[in-house]
């Protein structure tokens, strides 16, 4: 099997690589819309066909909003809301939620914070009850901060000490050294440990501004319901003076390594690449060219020399877009001169129109599928309002993937896999010398 016929099995099994959002709106689309409440934003899709409601609630800024100092203090903040608000006390948000059957998470970003919902339709006023006080009226006491402190701390010392997290950890400082990309927005726990009471409870208040939130409901729920709930909570919230802009590009770098030595058993081998913006023709090339890279790598790590368990590439869908490629084995100096071929060979890559054009379909198909379900489709008009400026320009997503070829593939290869940023963690002899 050659690395072009395991294309079509990553592409249209789902192996790693980026998943195609479903068409965000089209031109008779009536029930996708967006208004203000109050200076919050919000897009909202009404779907009556299901009882299934998502909600995501977006802290916009990400790391931008951090320095090394501070970094996980936004995590820590929206963390400590479960803990106590002004309308349920104690643990009697957890309670709450548990009677309704929604599931509330949150999710900190480099680009942003994620705080949401997914519930039945009969149960959105009394999950967006808790969710509401948990923004705007959380108890944030000492208590409440030190044990959101601790569960964060414990997932950051995993994260710093697992060799497949420590990895990605070590990858993102030599991509983004001195951007904002290069700080954990979950923290470390230096910068936990280093961050009082007093300062998150500031951070709340400095930070809590309806300029700064955007609002995505995606279900069973009717506009004029949702705007009055959002007018009795976060409505009310002060309008600040936030503009969410695209990050700044990292500094163009020579490929450099960033190595970390341990004396285990199994190496693992990470680079780093950044793609164009999602307004750039040379996107979806890209992002193309990502998932063949992920299958090239495969096959000639895995495949055709038993190498590894683990070697892919996929696409990392940030404001700045970026591939990551891994590998985790016994033997890196012979993984690493694997993974370089596959970069070479893409970069000269040739595929008849029909072939291409099966990759395609293939690709189109298990996107769509793939974001099938309300939660998908809130994160893609959320992604689509703020990577391209209106939620929506996602259809054209679609179209310019139409327009993909196999010499649109090899240049943005060329563009973008030239100069990667290399991070090694693992028995650096083995490596023998072949940096």
């Amino acid at each position: 099997m050659s690395p072009l016929s395991l294309a079509v099995i990553v592409i249209v099994a789902g192996g790693p690589h980026p998943r195609v959002p479903q068409r965000a709106t089209t031109a008779g689309d009536t029930l996708t819309i967006s208004y203000d409440v109050s200076g919050l934003h919000v897009i909202q899709r009404v779907n009556r066909a299901t009882d299934i409601v998502a909600v995501r609630l977006y802290f916009l800024g990400g790391t931008r909003q951090l320095t090394a100092a501070t970094a996980g203090i936004e995590a820590l903040w929206l963390a400590a809301t479960g803990y106590g608000t002004e309308r349920y006390p104690g643990d009697q948000t957890v309670r709450t939620m548990a009677r309704t059957g929604s599931v509330m998470e949150l999710e900190p970003n480099v680009d942003w914070s994620v705080f949401s919902f997914t519930g039945l339709a009969q149960d959105f006023d009394a999950t967006w009850d808790v969710l509401a006080d948990r923004v705007m009226h959380a108890s944030l006491d000492n208590a409440a901060i030190a044990q959101a402190r601790l569960d964060l701390i414990t997932r950051a010392h995993r994260r710093y000490t697992n060799p497949d997290e420590r990895i990605q950890v070590i990858a993102n400082q030599s991509m983004f050294p001195n951007h904002p990309y290069s700080l954990d927005p979950e923290g470390t726990e230096t910068s936990l440990n280093g961050i009082s009471p007093e300062q998150v409870r500031a951070y709340a208040h400095d930070q809590l501004v309806t300029s700064r939130l955007l609002l995505v409901i995606v279900g069973n729920v009717e506009r004029a319901h949702a705007e009055s709930l959002i007018t009795a909570t976060l409505g009310k919230l002060p309008p600040g003076a936030y503009h969410w802009t695209l990050p700044s590009p990292p500094e163009r770098l020579p490929s450099r390594w960033l190595v970390e030595h341990r004396q285990i058993p199994t190496n693992y081998i990470m680079f780093y690449f950044t793609g164009p913006p999602p307004t750039d023709r040379r996107y979806w090339p890209f992002r193309v060219a990502t998932a063949f890279l992920s299958s090239y790598i495969e096959y000639y790590v895995r495949t055709e020399h038993s190498l590894s368990y683990a070697a892919n590439a996929q696409f990392i869908d940030r404001a700045l877009p970026m591939g990551e490629a891994y590998a985790s084995t016994p033997k890196p100096d012979q993984v690493l001169k694997l993974m370089r071929q596959a970069v070479q060979d893409l970069q000269v890559l040739t595929v008849y129109k029909l072939e291409m054009r099966r990759l395609l379909d293939g690709f189109v198909f298990d996107y769509l599928e793939a974001n099938a379900t309300a939660v998908d489709q809130a994160d893609f008009l959320a992604r689509a309002e703020l990577f391209l400026g209106d939620f929506r320009q996602g259809d054209d997503f679609m179209n310019r993937l139409a327009w993909v070829s196999s010499h649109d593939v090899a240049d943005a290869a060329r563009a973008y896999m030239s100069k990667v940023q290399y991070a090694y963690l693992g028995d650096t002899t083995r490596m023998q010398g072949h940096w």
